[in-house]
């Protein structure tokens, strides 16, 4: 009862106005189509009720269309192994999704299951939010290049400093929220002598993205 108790806690949670970021630059939280919210709703509602079954049915595909909320509570399902067989890599995958779309709570979550996150399984996740992410990176969203970043900086573990620099920098260029930030922080962990370089990367990554088709006024003015 007391797990069943802790883990409605945890869903009831996310109808609360959301958390404050924390001072380190993240993701700000990601807008969602007002078409997902009575989805999400009936989600939340069954899995109150006990119906944690239909409740991850009714969070995935929300979840899948990008719903940062969804993933965080899909996550917890996974956790928890509740309508869902418990299993922590799947947990991991939604929880860095649901991060990397703002959602604060989902850092507390990531760090309950940190010992799965063995550096092969931080590797393969990373591969395959790269996957998510390529279609929106193609398209030039800064928002997804932000995301990008954080999977380079925090998720792999050995951490692409100079990779997270470019698409930070690409992401500010856009005018993203945080991006910024985000942008500067990196580029004062580089060492001084790597600075030029991955600014020079960044100037690469945009011309690349032109050349594949991106439709920016900058594309036309620079290259």
């Amino acid at each position: 009862m007391m797990r069943a108790r802790r883990f409605l806690a945890l869903l009831a949670s996310l109808a609360l106005p959301a958390l404050p970021l924390p001072a380190r630059a993240e993701p700000a939280p990601a807008a969602h189509s007002a078409d997902a919210a009575p989805g999400f709703a009936r989600a939340i509602a069954a899995a109150r009720a006990g119906d944690t079954a239909t409740a991850a049915a009714m969070f995935l595909p929300l979840a899948r269309a990008g719903n940062a909320q969804a993933q965080f509570n899909l996550a917890l399902l996974f956790y928890d192994g509740r309508g869902l067989p418990q299993n922590h890599a799947e947990g991991l995958y939604w929880a860095w999704r649901a991060r990397l779309g703002g959602v604060s709570e989902a850092r507390a979550l990531i760090d309950r299951m940190a010992d799965a996150a063995t550096p092969d399984l931080r590797k393969a996740l990373a591969a395959r939010i790269t996957a998510d992410l390529d279609p929106r990176l193609k398209a030039g969203e800064g928002r997804a290049m932000l995301e990008m970043s954080f999977v380079l900086s925090d998720l792999l573990p050995e951490p692409d400093l100079t990779g997270a620099y470019v698409w930070q920098a690409l992401s500010a260029a856009f005018e993203t929220p945080n991006a910024l930030a985000a942008r500067n922080a990196t580029f004062a962990r580089l060492p001084p002598e790597d600075r030029p370089k991955a600014q020079e990367q960044a100037m690469a990554q945009l011309k690349t993205l032109c050349d594949s088709g991106l439709a920016d006024p900058v594309c036309g003015a620079l290259f």
